[in-house]
Formats: C-alpha cells, structure tokens, sequence
C-alpha cells in the first residue's frame, strides 16, 4: 500500500510540477488558445425574468472579468427567441447588451418553424442555422456552457 501511494505522488509530481498538467487545470476559466473567459449562455423560455437573470449574468461576468477578457454569448431557441423581436419587453435590455460587445444569437431552425424573420427581431442579433449547433459548437471549441 505505501508502494502504491508513493507511485502516485510520484506520478502527479512528474506530470503536474513539469508542466504536463491539463492547461483547464492551469487556468479553468480560460479557453484554449485564446487567454479569455468564454462563455454561452443558453435560454429557451419565454420569459422576461428568464431574460433577466441571464442578461443579468452575462453582464456581470463581463463587468467583473473585464470585457478584454471574455467573450460572451446569448444563444436563445425554442419560445425563448420571442424575447428577441422588436416588441419583446427586454428588448431595451438586449440592445444593452449588443453595445457591451455581449453575442446575442437566435436560432434558425426556431425562426422557420415559427415564421419569425430576420425584421422581426432586435437589431444585431445574430441568426444562426440552429440554436443547439451554435451551442454544441461553443462546447467543442472550450467554451464554458451556462443554463440560468
């Protein structure tokens, strides 16, 4: 048993202490390749306190992080993409959120199967082929995944 312990701690000292560790472990916020904070945020409820809460966030980490250190996105599918057309009642909030640099994504594939366009919605948000494969995207690449 000691032989076992002493193999370990001679195994972590030989893959932590010479660098080898996982860069997540170095820095578990940051992304790979880039140095910053990523993050989507995922919501998918009609809801304007929905909307809240993740406006809410995704702000607050760029505020405390710094915007020069982060790389936030919105990705809004399913009844959650009502909160993004012209009358929606965040829509002042989104626009807030648009002119801080935060990515505010619509789905697609939500915006044919419910007839919205393009006109329809807050000016500078992004529409992509769908909402799940932006997200999915993001995951791959090292983003971190929020569901507020």
């Amino acid at each position: 048993m000691k032989k076992l312990l002493s193999s370990l701690v001679v195994v972590a000292v030989a893959l932590f202490g010479s660098g080898l560790a996982p860069s997540c472990l170095a820095d578990p916020g940051a992304a790979k390749g880039t140095g910053k904070y990523q993050i989507v945020f995922h919501v998918s409820e009609n809801s304007p306190q929905q909307w809240q809460i993740a406006l809410n966030n995704a702000m607050s980490f760029q505020r405390n992080l710094g915007k020069d250190n982060t790389q936030v996105e919105i990705v809004a599918n399913g009844p959650g993409l009502n909160m993004l057309k012209l009358d929606s009642p965040v829509a002042d909030r989104v626009t807030h959120a648009l002119d801080l640099s935060i990515d505010v994504v619509a789905c697609g594939e939500t915006m044919k199967n419910t007839k919205i366009t393009g006109a329809d919605l807050i000016g500078g948000v992004r529409v992509v082929l769908g909402g799940i494969i932006e997200i999915a995207d993001r995951q791959r690449a090292g983003w971190t995944y929020i569901r507020p």
